[in-house]
C-alpha cells in the first residue's frame, strides 16, 4: 500500500472533518464568552491575548481536541466493523480492510491518553479551573463508553449527541462563565447542538435500517419503523430550531445570526423530506446524512459569525 493511500485512510478513520469541527466548537464558546464579557470581537486579538492561554497553549489545547474527536471515531469503528460491513459502509476504513481491528483499538487508545496529558499539563501550566480537565475526562468517558450502550437504540444515539456536545462545554468550562447571560447562552447553545446531533443519530440508524435489522440491533428505525423514527428526528430538529431562536431573540439579537438560522431551517426541512421519502434507500441515506453534517457547519457559523455583531 502506497504511503498516499495509507494517510487517506486515516483520514477516513479520523472523520478529519469532524476533528477540524471539534476544534472549531472548542474555539467558539470560548470567544463567544470572551465578546461577551465586553471585549471588542477581534478573534486575532482573542488567540493572542485572551487572559488565559497564550497561542502556544491554544495550539496545543486545539491538537488535544483534535485527538480526542480522531480517537472517538476511530474506536467507533472499531466496534462497528460487522455493522458497517453489512450496511455496506466501505467508505470507512476498516470495513475496507485497510486496517485491523486490533490496530486501531491501540491507536485510539494512544490518542486519548495523549490528549487528556495534555490538558492536563495545559491545566497546571495556565492555572486553568479544574472544570475543563474534568470536562476533557467527560469527552474521554462519551467516546469510550458510547461503544458500550449503542446496542439500547435511542440511550445510544443519546449517549453519541453528548459527543458533540462535549467540546463546546470543554470551550466554554475555558473560561469558568458564571454572568447569567453567558450561562443563558451556554444552555441554549448546548441545547441546540444535542437536540441537532441526536436528530441526526436518527437519520443516520434510518439509512442503516436494513444492515441493523440483519444485526437485530435496536435502533428506533427498528423498534419504531423507518417513518416514525423520521417524525422523532423532526421533533429533535424542531427542538433544536426552537434553541436557536431562543440565542437569537434574547443573546445575539442580530440579522447575521438569523440569516444562518433560516438557511439551517431550509437544510433541515430538506433533510426531512429525504427521510420520509428515500430515507432507507442508499442514495436517500447518503444525502440525508450530508445534509445533516452541513447544519452543524451552519449552526457554528451562526454562533461564531453572529457574536461579531452582538452588542455584550
Amino acid at each position: 500500500m502506497n504511503t498516499r493511500q495509507r494517510v487517506k485512510d486515516h483520514i477516513d478513520l479520523f472523520r478529519f472533518s469532524l476533528n477540524i469541527l471539534a476544534c472549531i466548537a472548542v474555539l467558539v464558546p470560548a470567544f463567544i464568552v470572551y465578546v461577551l464579557r465586553g471585549n471588542i470581537p477581534n478573534f486575532v486579538e482573542f488567540i493572542f491575548n485572551n487572559g488565559i492561554l497564550d497561542w502556544i497553549g491554544i495550539i496545543f489545547g486545539l491538537l488535544a481536541a483534535m485527538m480526542l474527536s480522531a480517537a472517538s471515531q476511530s474506536i467507533n469503528d472499531a466496534y462497528d466493523v460487522e455493522v458497517d460491513i453489512a450496511n455496506k459502509r466501505f467508505d470507512r476504513p476498516i470495513a475496507r480492510g485497510a486496517f485491523t481491528r486490533e490496530y486501531v483499538f491501540t491507536l485510539s487508545s494512544i490518542l486519548f491518553i495523549l490528549s487528556v496529558l495534555i490538558i492536563g499539563v495545559l491545566s497546571v501550566i495556565y492555572k486553568i479551573t479544574p472544570f475543563l480537565f474534568i470536562s476533557t475526562l467527560i469527552f474521554v468517558v462519551i467516546g469510550v463508553g458510547y461503544n458500550y450502550v449503542k446496542h439500547l437504540g435511542f440511550i445510544g444515539n443519546i449517549w453519541v449527541s453528548l459527543g458533540y456536545v462535549a467540546p463546546l462545554l470543554v470551550g466554554f468550562t475555558l473560561f469558568n462563565p458564571r454572568e447569567e447571560k453567558i450561562v443563558q447562552t451556554t444552555i441554549f447553545m448546548l441545547g441546540a447542538t444535542f437536540f441537532l446531533a441526536t436528530g441526526r443519530e436518527i437519520v443516520k440508524d434510518i439509512q442503516d435500517y436494513k444492515g441493523d435489522l440483519e444485526k437485530d440491533l435496536r435502533s428506533l428505525a427498528i423498534t419504531l419503523g423507518p417513518k416514525k423514527a423520521g417524525f422523532v428526528s423532526l421533533i429533535f430538529f424542531v427542538l433544536a430550531a426552537i434553541c436557536c431562536a431562543l440565542l437569537g431573540i434574547f443573546i445575539y439579537k442580530n440579522l447575521v445570526f438569523w440569516f444562518f438560522f433560516a438557511f439551517l431551517v431550509v437544510i433541515l426541512c430538506l433533510t426531512e423530506y429525504i427521510v420520509f421519502t428515500q430515507g432507507t434507500e442508499e442514495e436517500g441515506g447518503k444525502k440525508a446524512r450530508k445534509y445533516t453534517r452541513w447544519t452543524l457547519w451552519i449552526g457554528l457559523g451562526a454562533f461564531f459569525l453572529g457574536v461579531f455583531f452582538v452588542n455584550p
